[in-house]
């Protein structure tokens, strides 16, 4: 049995998350049946990371395990011709029997797009916020998360998780132009060993406030230590969220021992 890992690129608009779900459609399950279909086994896949209902990822890392002896670029090549047009498959590699996509990952990236003005090039994927943002105090009072500290503020969910140290690597606002494959005004940036559930979400709807002066840096600081969600701001919405990068302790994707396979795609699947 092998076990292959995915990196996965997909627009979460029209699906209910990552995780399977009885009454709603998701990117886990269409993964799933797909592979289930094509390799005739019952496949599993696992992610490095749920993302929530209309949350996208450039960068989703999961891995499955199968007994089929395809070799994995035609497994690639299959998936992404039979995959919808919102699910691409970058690439594909066998990895050690004991890789997990989700308990090895060692850190995670996430971006939040914001427009200032209506864009019909970004609705499903930034947030359109119609405020004159101080770049300079949303910089500062992100740089403020930095470190190894409890953020339960900006969770929901807290009596299902148990803890909420997270060690925080780096937050930082983007102007448009740098890094950017979609129209966006603004790119928040952040970087942890672990996320909470909805984490970032808040934290966002949080340093809008503070960018458009609703709230100061202190205030964000003393919101932060509290350790209370009711302090925090509402959540920014889900369409300007991406799961970017997944970071392991080793390179999955090239040079792997053990007679390990790598793909890349030539890109996505047309709509």
């Amino acid at each position: 049995m092998r076990n292959i890992a995915l990196l996965i690129e997909y627009d979460g608009t029209a699906y209910s998350g990552w995780q399977v779900q009885k009454n709603a459609q998701s990117i886990q399950a269409v993964v799933q049946e797909t592979l289930t279909g094509l390799l005739q086994e019952d496949i599993k896949v696992v992610a490095a990371g749920r993302t929530d209902a209309g949350v996208h990822a450039f960068g989703q890392v999961a891995n499955f395990r199968t007994h089929s002896e395809w070799e994995t670029e035609k497994i690639v090549h299959t998936l992404q011709s039979t995959l919808p047009g919102d699910i691409s498959i970058r690439k594909g590699a066998v990895v050690p029997d004991d890789f997990h996509s989700r308990f090895d990952a060692v850190g995670r990236k996430y971006w939040y797009n914001i427009v200032t003005r209506k864009s019909p090039l970004s609705g499903h994927f930034a947030a359109y916020f119609h405020y004159d943002f101080s770049i300079d105090k949303m910089n500062e009072a992100a740089a403020s998360l930095i470190g190894m500290r409890s953020l339960k503020s900006f969770t929901k969910l807290a009596d299902q998780q148990q803890h909420f140290i997270c060690k925080v690597t780096g937050a930082e606002w983007q102007k448009e132009g740098r890094d950017c494959f979609l129209p966006f005004d603004l790119r928040f940036e952040i970087k942890a060993n672990r996320f909470l559930h909805g984490m970032v979400r808040a934290v966002v709807g949080t340093l809008v406030d503070v960018g458009r002066g609703k709230i100061s840096v202190e205030e964000f600081k003393r919101i932060t230590s509290s350790e209370c969600r009711s302090y925090a701001s509402m959540s920014a919405p889900a369409c300007g969220l991406f799961l970017a990068e997944v970071e392991y302790p080793f390179d999955i994707w090239g040079g792997l021992e053990d007679g390990s396979q790598l793909l890349e795609t030539g890109g996505s699947k047309p709509n």
